[in-house]
């Protein structure tokens, strides 16, 4: 009997063996561009508009901060990151394992715009009817300038220390030395300096809104004047939209511009 059901199971392996075979079959497609692959679902890969594949980068959450909106992010000479926001005007310090702490918290309602100098004092420019703080390496906090203005879109600090600040509803931008002595750089036509940003030769770059427009300052510093003053505005670009909300410039002098918002015809 054992030797009848060993004999009966060689028969069955054999019968099926063919059919293992034909599930086994390697079939081929072909596909040539990228609407083709976009049909599937594209794991750990980018499919260029031509059609190619390659290893996509690696996305994955690091915090939260419990902030309604994160308005700038910016590192320290450490590299530790630092987020602003709202609608609680704090500036929070975020690890490498995504714990946060707060450095900053103002009577604001946001912290709009963070920056540092080349000793690590973090700079805050707070909205609406706000100003700037400053917030030493050791926690301590205090009113660094006040423009007296309605909103505070940017700071930007240049090599010697000066720092600039971008205002609205305006058109404003400030200029405050070490000291905490500040006063107006540029008077703008348009109604806020929304974004602000160096080129590779020490020129101010100016983001506004809201005809979308970024304007290249140089600085010239004159005998016996502690802060710089403002050479000939010239209009680098127009952007057809309404608000330039940041710039960056890379190693090779490409200026890269973030802009929002459809402009309102004027009839």
């Amino acid at each position: 009997m054992r030797h009848r059901t060993i004999v009966v199971c060689a028969l069955a392996a054999v019968l099926l063996a063919p059919r293992f075979v034909e599930a086994e079959h390697t079939r081929y497609w072909r596909q040539s561009d990228s609407s083709e692959f976009e049909k599937g679902t594209a794991n750990g890969v980018s499919i260029s508009s031509d059609g190619k594949l390659m290893p996509a980068p690696l996305f994955k959450p690091l915090a939260d901060p419990n902030l309604a909106y994160i308005w700038q992010l910016r590192l320290d000479s450490r590299g530790r990151l630092y987020a602003a926001g709202g609608p609680s005007a704090k500036v929070l310090r975020i690890d490498d394992s995504g714990k946060s702490a707060t450095v900053f918290e103002g009577t604001e309602l946001a912290a709009q715009a963070i920056t540092f100098d080349t000793n690590d004092n973090l700079y805050v420019g707070t909205s609406p009817d706000g100003k700037v703080y400053k917030v030493t390496p050791d926690g301590q906090k205090s009113v660094f300038f006040d423009p007296k203005t309605k909103y505070i879109w940017a700071l930007a600090m240049n090599h010697d220390g000066d720092l600039f600040v971008g205002t609205g509803d305006k058109g404003e931008l400030y200029v405050v030395t070490p000291d905490g002595k500040g006063q107006v750089f540029y008077q703008s036509d348009e109604r806020h300096a929304r974004s602000l940003a160096f080129d590779s030769k020490g020129n101010l770059l100016i983001g506004t809104e809201p005809n979308g427009l970024i304007l290249r300052v140089p600085l010239e510093r004159k005998s016996g004047q502690a802060a710089p003053a403002a050479g000939n505005a010239f209009v680098i670009y127009e952007t057809n939209k309404k608000e330039v909300t940041s710039l960056l410039q890379d190693s090779n002098g490409n200026l890269y511009v973030a802009s929002i918002g459809e402009r309102t015809a004027i009839r």
